[in-house]
């Protein structure tokens, strides 16, 4: 689900259980009450398990440069993480909240870009054995087309590497389908409709 092409969105339905493999959840997604979205951190004790993380420069390009790129550290990052998901993918994009937030958060490393104290980008990394489902890359609208979503995939790379993971899946929004085959990724399978916008399934090998 994006905005832009620096925006793209992923989620654990049929195509991408066939690339995780039987270990992916097929467990109904829960609703969300409307003024319950936004006031909860994540969908578990996301932030204690993220409180103590080592920051992890990115290998930006010029045009991105003053941006940092690392996982969330604090309660407060987690909440404009969320936020920002929520305007890009459904205030944009028409995504229905259940499915943007589908209870995937407490399990994951949650990768944010910082901009003067703002988070300005953002993503999430589903560790699966040796297997990382990439999902929910969000990028603030003010932060677009500076090579901010190429830079949090490289990130995601090293994230991956250095949990000796070494193989990255994810569902691209089929007009973003470029960016992510820049980065190295693979089309696997056929074109598909999730939160009625059209994706496809990918993955990535990364060398050891």
């Amino acid at each position: 689900m994006a905005a832009a092409q620096e925006t793209a969105h992923g989620d654990c339905r049929e195509p991408l259980r066939e690339l995780l493999g039987t270990a992916a959840s097929s467990s109904p997604l829960p609703g969300q009450k409307d003024n319950a979205y936004l006031s909860r951190p994540a969908d578990g004790p996301v932030c204690g398990k993220l409180e103590h993380v080592e920051v992890t420069p990115s290998e930006t390009s010029p045009a991105a440069a003053e941006f940092e790129i690392r996982r969330i550290t604090t309660r407060a990052e987690m909440e404009a993480a969320l936020v920002l998901r929520y305007e890009v993918f459904c205030v944009e994009q028409g995504v229905p909240r259940s499915e943007e937030r589908d209870g995937r958060d407490h399990d994951a490393t949650h990768l944010i870009a910082v901009e003067n104290d703002a988070v300005v980008a953002t993503c999430r990394l589903v560790f699966v054995g040796n297997t990382v489902q990439f999902s929910r890359l969000a990028v603030a609208r003010t932060a677009r087309r500076r090579g901010i979503a190429a830079a949090m995939l490289r990130v995601a790379d090293e994230q991956t590497r250095a949990r000796g993971a070494n193989r990255l899946v994810l569902h691209a929004q089929t007009y973003a389908r470029s960016l992510y085959e820049q980065a190295g990724y693979v089309a696997r399978g056929r074109e598909f409709v999730e939160a009625n916008i059209e994706h496809v399934a990918m993955e990535k090998l990364l060398e050891r």
